[in-house]
């Protein structure tokens, strides 16, 4: 059961979520661990191409508009969320910090750089669409 606290953010988040379009995510805490598992994929070489890389890194894009609407920075459990949050973006700023820079003028940090590396299949599928080079996860 969820206490008070994750109750109201959880209802915050699955507001934020129903009015973007984001049917699947109703639950604050699991978007947060998607993103942390993302980051974690990411940081051991991401394995699938770059279409599935675009859907998986858009749970920042929603975990985003969480962190930037009012009611949900007002609900009980949001300075444990926005922490949480925060802690995986510092990884994910660190690791895209040494990869290259696709998007400059991408408002969305997440979204400028890619890792420097990845798997057999992500390496390759970016240098075909993207023609950028990234170094082959040992």
């Amino acid at each position: 059961m969820n206490r008070p606290s994750q109750q109201t953010l959880k209802s915050a988040f699955t507001r934020v979520a129903g009015a973007a379009g984001w049917k699947w995510s109703d639950d604050p805490w699991r978007s947060c661990e998607g993103w942390r598992g993302f980051v974690e994929e990411c940081a051991e070489g991401y394995e699938m191409d770059y279409s599935e890389y675009l859907h998986d890194i858009s749970v920042r894009d929603l975990l985003d508009l969480a962190l930037n609407d009012e009611a949900t920075r007002r609900a009980d459990g949001f300075g444990e969320f926005q922490a949480a949050v925060q802690r995986s973006d510092q990884a994910f700023r660190d690791l895209i910090a040494g990869g290259p820079v696709i998007r400059p003028d991408e408002p969305r940090w997440w979204r400028r750089a890619l890792p420097p590396n990845g798997g057999e299949e992500f390496v390759t599928d970016v240098q075909e669409r993207l023609h950028v080079r990234l170094t082959l996860t040992a």
